[in-house]
């Protein structure tokens, strides 16, 4: 289901390539707060911004792939 100025492709990434990450909209837990992935450096790590708060983190991939795709914001 597609909000208007939201929509989300229901795939992890193509190719293997983390980098394909970048731009998506995940939850922390599938009731936690949204955020967006900014990054994915080369060691693992990707830099995701949290949506309302603006809060900038760090968190391993394997974590970042574990969490669902943001299908509304809030």
């Amino acid at each position: 289901m597609a909000v208007a100025g939201f929509e989300e492709k229901q795939t992890t990434y193509a190719s293997g390539d983390p980098s394909q990450l970048v731009g998506q909209f995940r939850r922390f837990g599938p009731d936690g707060p949204a955020y967006q992935i900014m990054a994915v450096d080369n060691s693992g790590l990707v830099h995701v911004e949290v949506v309302y708060s603006d809060e900038k983190v760090v968190c391993p991939l394997v974590e970042v792939l574990e969490d669902p795709i943001a299908e509304t914001i809030p």
